[in-house]
C-alpha cells in the first residue's frame, strides 16, 4: 500500500522560513468566541474609548490617547471589551519578558524574551476596564544611558471572528476523507443510534480519550508511519455554531491543516501520517481573528498570519506540555494556555503512545553569565551568555560550543540546564558554551547569512579572543571549538566553519537555511528555477579545510510544488562535503523547524563530533 502522504501534508517551501523567530511571538489572551460578531466593521484606526499612560502607578490626570509612541517599562490601557489591540515594543538591542495582566489583576498573558529589539504584543479584551503591560529584562538592569522602552500601537478595532462571509463553518475539501480507524467506527455507530444512544457514544468517545489523551495515535500499514489524528472538542452548546480550527506547529504544508467537524458531534478532527520517532511541539488555532484592514482593502497573507495567530492555544486534551519559554507559569493559568505549547513524542518502536516528559530541569550548578559585547569592527553593542560547568578547570581544557540566537536557546530550550544534565549523565564530557545574540532581529537577517565576512571576522579576531582573555579555562585549539545554530544560524554555523577553520573546527548545523543566496549582481536577476546552493558551490570549488562536520535536519522539512526544502538543501550539502573528502555526519530527525526537537538534535551532534563523556580527550588534528 503507498504512503499516505501527499502534497498537502508537506510543508511548504522553507525559503525565508524563521517561525520561532517571527510570529511565534503573538501569542493570544482569551476572548470568548461567543461576544465576537463575524462582519468586519471597523477600521484600522478605531481608537474610541482608549486611554493610556506609561508610568509605575496609574494618575487619574495623566491618562492619554494610545495612537502616539509612549515610553517606561509600564503601560497602562483603559479598553472597552471586545477589543482588538497590537502594540509594538521597542526594547533597543536588548530582549524583554511582557506580561499582560487583565481588569481583575489575573496575568492574562506573557511574552518570553526571545527577541532582541522590537516585540509584537496583540491581545483582544474580554472586558472593559484597566489593562496593564509589563516589560522586564531578565538579563541586565538597565544601565543609566540606557535607551527608554517604547511601546507603539499598531492596530485598534473591536475583535470580529476571521469566518467566510457567509458565517458558516469552511467545507472539507473533497481530498479529505476521515481516515481514523476508531472515528470510522464511530461515524458507523452514530448513523445507526437514536438520538440518546448517540449521546451515549460522544460522551463515551470523549471519556476514552481523557483518559489516553490526544492525538490519537493508530497504526498503519508501512511500519514506520503513525496515523496522528488531532481533536477538538467545541465547548458545550456550540457544536451547531461555525468553528474554525487548524493545527498550527513548525511544519508547513501547501494548504491550512484545518480539523473537520464529525458531522452532528461535537468533534473536529485532522488526521495526518507522520513519521514514528516524531518529536514535535503545536498548538491549536482556534476562531482565529480577522486582521482589520481599512474598508477596501485586503490585509496581507503576514497581517492575516499575526491576528489568527492571537487565537493559538494548548491541545486542552493532551496532558503533555512543552513551556516554551515559559517554565514558571502555572499550568491551569490562562496566560499558560496561550503562551505554552502541547508536545507530542512518538516511539521510534514499540506500543503507540505520547511518551512527552513534562519533567523540569535541575537547578544549574554551574555558572551562568550574562554579558554584553561591544565590537569595534561593526560598532554594535550585543548581549552574549556564557555558561561554565561545575568543577575546577585547568587553563585551556574546556572545550567550547558557540551557539547562535541566545534568548531562544536560554528562555525555550534553557540549554544550560540541558548541556549541565547531560554532561551529569556522562552523555557528553565538560564543555563550555557562549550563546551569542544579534543586537535586533534585523540584525539578525543581516548578520547571520553571510551577506559578506564581517560577521565571521569578527566573531573569530575580535570576539573569541576577548572570551579568552577573560577565561583563560577555554580552550584554544580549533579542534576543540563547535559553531552551532538553527536555521539561519545553522547557515551561520556552515559558513564560519568553511571560512574560519582556523578558529571553528567543528560545525553543528541544524535545519541550516542552505536555500539562500546572495541577492543576484545587476542584470543578474534569479529566478524560482534557476540553479540554487550558493553554498554547496563555494564547498565544491574550494580546497577542503580541518573542519568535522555535523548536519541534523527533519524529514518534515521538505518543499512542495516542484520546490526544494531543507531535507534536500541539507542532503545536497551533506554530498558535497563527503564528495569533497570532509568528515561529515548527518542526523535524519523525525520533526520539523522547531525548538523543541533541536535541543535533543544538539545533543546528538555533540556526540557525533567526538564530545561524548564524561572525560575529556586529548586534542587531536583532524
Amino acid at each position: 500500500m503507498p504512503s499516505m502522504f501527499s502534497h498537502r501534508f508537506l510543508p511548504r517551501p522553507l525559503r525565508s522560513f524563521q517561525p520561532l523567530h517571527g510570529l511565534r511571538g503573538l501569542i493570544a489572551c482569551g476572548l470568548a468566541a461567543a461576544v465576537l460578531p463575524s462582519a468586519l466593521a471597523a477600521s484600522p484606526a478605531d481608537t474610541a474609548g482608549l486611554r493610556c499612560q506609561a508610568q509605575a502607578a496609574p494618575a487619574p490626570q495623566h491618562w492619554q490617547r494610545c495612537d502616539q509612541p509612549l515610553q517606561g517599562p509600564v503601560l497602562h490601557i483603559q479598553a472597552p471589551a471586545g477589543q482588538l489591540l497590537l502594540w509594538t515594543l521597542e526594547g533597543g538591542s536588548h530582549a524583554h519578558e511582557v506580561q499582560l495582566f487583565g481588569p481583575d489583576g489575573q496575568l492574562l498573558c506573557q511574552w518570553p524574551a526571545v527577541h532582541n529589539g522590537r516585540q509584537e504584543l496583540g491581545w483582544a479584551t474580554t472586558s472593559a476596564g484597566h489593562y496593564r503591560l509589563q516589560a522586564r529584562n531578565p538579563y541586565f538592569t538597565p544601565g543609566p544611558d540606557a535607551a527608554p522602552l517604547q511601546w507603539q500601537l499598531r492596530t485598534s478595532a473591536p475583535a470580529q471572528r476571521d469566518l467566510p462571509a457567509t458565517g458558516a463553518t469552511p467545507a472539507a475539501p473533497a481530498n479529505s476523507p476521515l481516515h481514523s480507524p476508531l472515528l470510522l467506527q464511530l461515524q458507523e455507530q452514530l448513523a445507526q443510534a437514536g438520538a440518546a444512544q448517540k449521546a451515549s457514544l460522544i460522551q463515551n468517545f470523549w471519556r476514552s480519550v481523557q483518559a489516553q489523551g490526544t492525538p490519537l495515535l493508530e497504526p498503519l500499514p508501512h511500519s514506520q508511519e503513525v496515523l496522528t489524528t488531532f481533536l477538538w472538542r467545541a465547548p458545550a452548546g456550540t457544536a451547531d455554531q461555525a468553528h474554525l480550527v487548524r493545527l498550527d506547529w513548525a511544519m508547513r504544508s501547501d494548504s491550512p491543516l484545518q480539523l473537520q467537524q464529525l458531522p452532528g458531534t461535537d468533534i473536529w478532527q485532522l488526521s495526518l501520517p507522520l513519521p514514528r520517532g516524531l518529536r514535535a511541539a503545536y498548538q491549536l488555532v482556534v476562531d482565529p481573528l480577522r486582521y482589520p484592514a481599512a474598508a477596501g482593502q485586503a490585509p496581507s497573507r503576514m497581517q492575516q498570519m499575526q491576528t489568527q495567530q492571537l487565537a493559538a492555544q494548548r491541545d486542552a486534551l493532551n496532558p503533555h506540555v512543552w513551556h516554551a519559554g515559559n517554565p514558571d507559569l502555572a499550568a491551569d493559568s490562562e496566560a499558560a494556555r496561550h503562551a505554552q505549547r502541547s508536545a507530542l513524542d512518538i516511539p521510534a518502536s514499540g506500543a503507540l503512545r505520547n511518551q512527552a516528559s513534562d519533567a523540569a530541569l535541575p537547578a544549574l550548578k554551574g555558572r551562568l553569565q550574562h554579558l554584553r559585547f561591544a565590537s569595534s569592527q561593526l560598532d554594535k553593542q550585543r548581549s552574549l551568555s556564557l555558561y561554565l560547568p561545575p568543577g575546577s578547570h585547568a587553563p585551556g581544557s574546556l572545550p567550547l560550543l558557540l551557539l547562535f540566537d541566545r534568548e531562544a536557546y536560554l528562555e525555550r530550550v534553557q540549554l544550560p540546564q540541558r548541556l549541565e544534565a547531560w554532561i551529569a549523565q556522562g552523555l557528553i564530557r565538560p564543555i563550555a558554551v557562549l550563546l551569542v545574540a544579534n543586537p535586533t532581529r534585523e540584525d539578525r537577517a543581516k548578520e547571520l547569512p553571510p551577506h559578506s565576512d564581517a560577521f565571521g571576522r569578527m566573531l573569530a579576531t575580535e570576539l573569541l579572543p576577548w572570551l579568552r582573555a577573560r577565561t583563560p579555562a577555554l580552550a584554544r585549539d580549533a579542534s576543540q571549538v563547535v559553531v552551532a545554530g538553527s536555521s539561519y544560524g545553522g547557515l551561520a554555523s556552515g559558513y564560519l566553519g568553511w571560512a574560519h577553520p582556523e578558529s571553528f573546527g567543528n560545525v553543528l548545523s541544524l535545519s541550516g537555511s542552505y536555500w539562500w543566496a546572495p541577492t543576484p549582481a545587476a542584470g543578474q536577476a534569479g529566478h524560482r528555477w534557476s540553479e540554487s546552493d550558493w553554498f554547496m558551490q563555494q564547498v565544491a570549488q574550494s580546497p577542503s579545510r580541518p573542519v568535522r562536520w555535523h548536519l541534523g535536519y527533519g524529514l518534515l522539512e521538505r518543499g512542495v510544488n516542484g520546490e526544494g526544502g531543507l531535507v534536500d538543501n541539507n542532503r545536497h550539502l551533506r554530498n558535497v562535503l563527503q564528495a569533497k573528502g570532509y568528515t561529515v555526519s548527518s542526523d535524519e530527525f523525525a520533526g520539523g523547524h522547531d525548538y523543541y526537537a533541536w535541543d535533543q538534535a544538539i545533543l546528538r551532534g555533540l556526540q557525533a563530533l567526538g564530545f561524548s563523556g564524561p572525560a575529556a580527550s586529548p586534542s587531536t588534528p583532524h
